[in-house]
This record gives structure tokens, C-alpha cells and sequence, in this order.
């Protein structure tokens, strides 16, 4: 690999981005995390560590598409930077430890989670068996690189909406578009609930994350990579529905969380939850009250009472900021108290 003599490496980086171009500023501060640089091929790292830090603040996600130019998301696209398959080669064998047989099982899922809970999602050709199973992912012609930040303290502004005169918890749905902040708005609220710093009244609680795709805690061997809370327990990599039976049955919690709920499946289980005395707080995809009532699922999960708050999120003032709030019969409310 090399490194095209348009794109200026030395003391200034160009980075082209449609009707203007970028230069950043070479900086010695380098605040991505090193399980994310050490994966990438020479060229493509050496962009992406001479972005200034608040480029690097900024930057979501390092995409690589076959014969197409490098994506930094939430910063620019490099144009002068065309993705070969040596480029992508270089990445497969880095986060596979060269034998994707060790990754298979989460190559399945269409991603890998790396140390800090980053991931490496890939496309390409799908194998599939004669049930239609998915058997592996080969031929990779995509990947993305989604970096994993736990913002501390994101969910505080939480409390106003989901405690009942800051004594109960209210069962809650996080709902809003991709990117819009809903899991790190649940890690950092399991992280508070956990600690027992959401409020003085509740105290610490004990919460059980079902983390389908290693995403609230980022998992790495079995240890959850950010900070969710003292007295909270993680369940790695396995089906929403079936997990949530589990943690109810081993870890007695007063809190229950998942991300992404939508099936039938997920719904039942959620309802037996509330039947049990315990809260169930997550996520689920939506822009507005018109997708919600849209899934006879959501609906069925409203009728049954075991949603009292639905915060829709999006990114008007960043990440998680909370648009609207609605109760479970979905009528819009303020927040309970301030």
C-alpha cells in the first residue's frame, strides 16, 4: 500500500469533501483508541491520526468500500483515498487474527467486537446452508468501523421524565433513528441506575443488560469494556427474548435491559418481565408516534401497560437529545419536575 501523492501527508492533511476541502491540521494528540488505528491498513491510519482532535471527537465511523473513497463519518470523505482489496485483506486478517474460523460465529451476526467495544461490521458475499442459515460472509467488499464512546453523565437529564416524583422508575422505550443516540443514552443510564447516582431516592439497583449485539456494554472476553454500573450484570451475545428469561430466572433484577426490541417474541417476553415486578428499559427504532403505533408489536407491548414512557431522541443538539416524550397511553409530557 502507499499512500497517493494528492492527498498531503506531511504537515497538512487534505481531505476532499465534495464542493470543499478540509485541511486538517497534523496533531500530536491522537485520542482515537489504539484497538481502532492498529487495525487499519498504514495509509488509512495515517489520515485518520492526522485529523486534529476535534476532528477525531467528531469522527463516528472509518468506512472502507471496494474501489470507492475512504469514509470518515461525522468528518469528511477522502476522495484522493480509493479503497483497494488489499486495503480490506489488511483489515479481515487484523481483527481475525488471520483465521476468520477463530470470528466465524460472530461473522454470522455481519460484525466483530473489538477490545473498547468498538465493531467491525463487513458486507459482502453471504453463504448461506439449506435452511438459509447465514454460514459465514466472504469476498468482504465493505467494511465499517463504528467507534464505541461512553459519554458519562448523557443520561442525568433521563431522571426528570422517568421517575414518578423521583421515587419510581418508569418502564421506558428509547426510541429515535440510527445514530441518534439511544444506546449510549441506555449504557450511561444502566451505568447511573447501577451506581444508584440516578437519584437519592432509588438508591443502587441491581440491572441485568441482554446485549444482543455487544453494544450497551461492548463485551471484550466477557468483560464489559465501558462502565455500567456497580451492581449491573451483562449477558453477552445472546438473543433478546431467551436472555431476558435468563437473567429473570439467574440474576433477580430490579432492572431489565435490551436494545432494539421489535418482534413478536421480544414483546412477550418484555410483558412477562413487568408481570414479574421488574422494569424494562430500551430501545427500539422510530422517528415519530406514527412508526410506533404502525407495529402491532409496540402496540400490543402499550396495551399490555408494561411501557409508561416512550423518549423519542435525535441529534438536533448533538447525540440523545430528547425531542419528545410521550406516557404509555401516548400522550406528550413535560418532564415530571425540574
Amino acid at each position: 500500500m502507499h499512500t497517493p501523492s494528492h492527498i498531503h501527508l506531511t504537515d497538512r492533511t487534505s481531505i476532499a469533501t465534495g464542493e470543499r476541502t478540509v485541511n486538517a491540521a497534523v496533531t500530536t494528540t491522537d485520542i482515537l483508541p489504539g484497538a481502532v488505528i492498529d487495525l487499519l491498513p498504514p495509509d488509512v491510519a495515517l489520515i485518520v491520526r492526522n485529523l486534529t482532535a476535534a476532528q477525531q471527537s467528531r469522527l463516528e465511523e472509518i468506512r472502507m468500500r471496494l474501489h470507492r473513497p475512504l469514509e470518515l463519518v461525522g468528518v469528511a470523505i477522502a476522495r484522493g483515498m480509493i479503497i483497494s482489496p488489499e486495503h480490506l485483506r489488511h483489515v479481515m486478517a487484523t481483527v481475525t487474527g488471520s483465521s476468520v474460523y477463530a470470528v466465524e460465529q460472530e461473522l454470522r451476526r455481519g460484525y466483530v467486537t473489538l477490545a473498547g467495544g468498538h465493531r467491525v461490521g463487513v458486507a459482502g458475499r453471504v453463504v448461506v446452508d439449506e435452511q438459509d442459515h447465514v454460514r459465514s460472509i466472504r469476498d468482504v467488499g465493505s467494511v465499517n468501523i463504528r467507534l464505541a464512546r461512553q459519554i458519562i453523565g448523557s443520561a442525568e437529564r433521563l431522571s426528570a421524565y422517568i421517575l414518578e416524583e423521583r421515587h419510581r422508575l418508569l418502564p421506558t422505550l428509547i426510541a429515535g433513528p440510527p445514530l441518534s443516540g439511544k444506546t449510549t443514552l441506555l449504557r450511561d443510564l444502566a451505568r447511573l441506575l447501577g451506581n444508584g447516582e440516578l437519584s437519592s431516592h432509588l438508591g443502587p439497583l441491581r440491572v441485568a443488560i441482554v446485549d444482543e449485539r455487544s453494544e450497551i456494554a461492548g463485551c471484550y472476553k466477557g468483560a464489559p469494556q465501558f462502565d455500567v454500573g456497580l451492581l449491573t450484570d451483562v449477558l453477552d451475545g445472546c438473543p433478546k427474548q431467551a436472555g431476558m428469561y435468563l437473567m429473570l430466572r439467574s440474576m433477580a433484577p430490579q432492572v431489565l435491559m435490551t436494545d432494539e426490541i421489535g418482534s413478536a417474541a421480544d414483546v412477550q417476553a418484555i410483558a412477562d418481565v413487568s408481570l414479574a415486578g421488574v422494569c424494562f428499559i430500551g430501545t427500539l427504532h422510530a422517528r415519530t408516534v406514527s412508526d410506533l403505533q404502525s407495529r402491532e408489536a409496540v402496540r400490543d407491548l402499550l396495551r399490555a401497560g408494561a411501557i409508561e414512557r416512550i423518549l423519542f431522541v435525535g441529534r438536533k443538539h448533538g447525540p440523545g437529545t430528547i425531542e419528545r416524550v410521550y406516557d404509555g397511553q401516548l400522550r406528550e409530557v413535560t418532564a415530571a419536575w425540574h
